[in-house]
C-alpha cells in the first residue's frame, strides 16, 4: 500500500472523529423535551433549535408554552378528549317527565225506554171492510194508529202509523135467534223509526142486525098466502088450513136462511186495549 493511500484513510478517520465529537457536543447543549402529549390528542409540533448571538442552541417559546384551548379546559375539567361532555354530567338531558295519566271515559247515557202498560187503549182506523160473508177465522187486516203514541219529546209512534190485526171469529148465524158475528184483535204496531212491535190486545166483536122483524114478515106472508090459497080450495075451513100450512112454509124458508152478515165498515174506528205490557227503547 502507498504513501498517499494511507493518508487518504487516515483524512477519513479523522472527519469521522470531528463528526462525531460535533454531534456529541451539540446533544449536551439542546432543547428540553417537549411536554408529552395526551393520548387523544395530535402532538404540538415542536419548532427547530436555533442558535442565540452566544452560540447555544434554544428553545422557541412557542414550543415551550402548555398546551392551551379546548383540550386543556377538557382535561381540567375531567372532560373527555376532543371537548364531548361525559355521560350523566351537567351537559345531559333532563329525563322527560311522566304523561299524567287520562281520565277514563264518562259511562254510556242511561237508555231511554217506554212501556205500554196493560190497560192503555189503541183507537184505530180499519182499512178495509171485513165481513162474514167475505172473510174466515184466521184473515189478517191492516188500519192505522187515531191518535199519536208520545213520551216528552219521544214520539213513540206516530199518528196514522199502521197497525195490523187477526179475525178471531167469523160466525155466520143461521137460525132465528143467533145472529152472525165476527171477532177481530190488535197484534202488530209500527213505530216512528220503522220498527214494529208485537202487541196483546182484548178482542172487539161486531155483531150483525137482528132479523126477527124480517123473519116474522117472511112467516106472516107465507101464512097469508097459504090462507088465501085454501079460502079458493075450500072455503073457510080451506082458508084455516091452507094459512097454516102457509105459515109453516114461510116458518121453514126463514130457518134455511142465513141472517145478515155481519159487517166491520172500512174506515171505522175501533178500540183495543192492551192486556200485556210491551216495553219499547229508544234508539240514538
Amino acid at each position: 500500500m502507498t504513501s498517499s493511500r494511507m493518508k487518504q484513510i487516515s483524512l477519513c478517520i479523522l472527519l469521522i472523529g470531528v463528526s462525531v465529537g460535533l454531534s456529541a457536543c451539540t446533544g449536551d447543549k439542546g432543547e428540553s423535551p417537549a411536554p408529552a402529549a395526551t393520548p387523544a390528542e395530535s402532538p404540538t409540533p415542536v419548532a427547530a433549535p436555533e442558535a442565540d448571538g452566544s452560540g447555544e442552541v434554544g428553545v422557541s417559546p412557542a414550543a415551550a408554552a402548555p398546551a392551551s384551548g379546548s383540550s386543556a379546559t377538557s382535561m381540567a375539567g375531567g372532560g373527555s378528549p376532543g371537548g364531548s361532555a361525559p355521560v350523566g354530567g351537567a351537559g345531559a338531558p333532563a329525563p322527560s317527565a311522566a304523561a299524567p295519566a287520562q281520565a277514563p271515559p264518562p259511562p254510556p247515557p242511561t237508555p231511554h225506554t217506554y212501556t205500554i202498560r196493560p190497560g192503555t187503549q189503541l183507537r184505530i182506523y180499519t182499512a178495509q171492510a171485513l165481513s162474514t160473508k167475505s172473510n174466515k177465522a184466521g184473515d189478517t187486516f191492516v188500519g192505522s194508529l187515531a191518535n199519536a203514541i208520545v213520551d216528552g219529546d219521544w214520539v213513540v209512534a206516530k199518528r196514522g202509523a199502521e197497525v195490523s190485526g187477526v179475525i178471531t171469529r167469523a160466525d155466520e148465524g143461521g137460525r132465528v135467534k143467533d145472529v152472525a158475528s165476527i171477532t177481530v184483535e190488535l197484534n202488530r204496531l209500527t213505530l216512528a223509526d220503522g220498527r214494529t212491535i208485537s202487541l196483546n190486545t182484548t178482542p172487539y166483536t161486531q155483531e150483525a142486525r137482528s132479523t126477527k122483524k124480517k123473519d116474522a114478515a117472511k112467516i106472516g106472508v107465507g101464512a097469508g098466502i097459504g090462507a088465501a090459497i085454501g079460502g079458493i080450495a075450500g072455503g073457510g075451513k080451506g082458508a084455516a088450513i091452507g094459512a097454516g100450512v102457509g105459515g109453516g112454509a114461510g116458518t121453514g124458508v126463514v130457518l134455511a136462511t142465513k141472517g145478515d152478515p155481519a159487517v166491520i165498515p172500512g174506515e171505522a174506528a175501533i178500540t183495543f186495549r192492551v192486556t200485556s205490557p210491551v216495553t219499547v227503547t229508544r234508539q240514538q
